[in-house]
C-alpha cells in the first residue's frame, strides 16, 4: 500500500468514526404563503426554506423541512458525507490503477 493510499485510508477512518453525516442533498425552496398581508404577496419577497432531500426510501424520495436553527448543522453533515464519498472514490481509483498494472504484467 502506497503512502498516499495509507494517508487516505487513515483520513477515511477518522471521518467515518465521526458519525454525524447524512447521504442526502439540500434544496432551497422559495414560496408564497398565501397571506394577503404578508411581504411575500405585497413585495414579492418569497419565504425561503431549506429542505433535505434523501435518497429513495420505500420507493420515493423524501423531502424533510430543516428549521433555521438546524440549517448549519445539517449543511455540515451533508458536506461531511460528500467528503467521505470523495475519499472513497480516490482510494478506489488507486486500487483500480494498481489492478490494471498487475493485469498488464501478467499479459
Amino acid at each position: 500500500m502506497s503512502r498516499s493510499e495509507k494517508d487516505l485510508v487513515s483520513k477515511l477512518a477518522k471521518m467515518c468514526s465521526y458519525s454525524e453525516y447524512i447521504h442526502a442533498n439540500l434544496v432551497n425552496m422559495e414560496r408564497v404563503c398565501g397571506n394577503k398581508n404578508c411581504r411575500c404577496t405585497r413585495e414579492g419577497k418569497k419565504h425561503r426554506s431549506l429542505y433535505l432531500v434523501t435518497l429513495k426510501k420505500d420507493g420515493a424520495r423524501k423531502m424533510i423541512y430543516i428549521p433555521k436553527r438546524l440549517e448549519q448543522k445539517t449543511k455540515e453533515m451533508v458536506q461531511r458525507f460528500f467528503r467521505i464519498k470523495e475519499t472513497v472514490e480516490r482510494i478506489s481509483d488507486i486500487n483500480l490503477e494498481r489492478l490494471l498494472k498487475e493485469k498488464c504484467l501478467e499479459e
